[in-house]
């Protein structure tokens, strides 16, 4: 009884590996542009995704200053508030350093205008 069993366990794996072993041929088939677009889209996704929590930091660091303005002086309310000061401080810092990651992936990738491209001065007409 135990028999089949183990023997329909080694075909599902069998053909699990053969459809996983199978798959980068499928990727490959899709040409270098849709994967790009895709690079493209991953970046863009993790980008805003850093500009939100970015601005979550920043409010917490900002939460963090009421706190202690309106502590009046209190060691435990104090406290709280240095702690919501210095988690905004080193969330502002980590981001930073994951929005410099980001564009240095985007870059090694060969990704234009990522982070809203370069500030174009403005042009005089005459």
């Amino acid at each position: 009884m135990g028999l089949p069993i183990l023997e329909m366990k080694k075909n599902i794996s069998f053909v699990a590996s053969a459809l996983l072993a199978a798959f980068p041929l499928a990727v490959a088939a899709q040409g270098l542009n849709n994967i790009l677009r895709l690079a493209e889209t991953a970046v863009e996704i993790v980008d805003i995704g850093i500009l939100i929590v970015f601005t979550i930091a920043v409010l917490v660091f900002g939460w963090g200053i009421v706190k202690y303005l309106t502590a009046a002086g209190d060691a435990t309310k104090l406290a709280a508030a240095r702690g919501f000061l210095w988690w905004g401080i080193l969330g502002v810092f980590v981001l930073a350093a994951m929005y410099g990651l980001v564009l240095f992936v985007a870059d090694a990738l060969g990704i234009d205008d990522v982070g809203g491209g370069a500030i174009q001065p403005p042009e005089v007409r005459r």
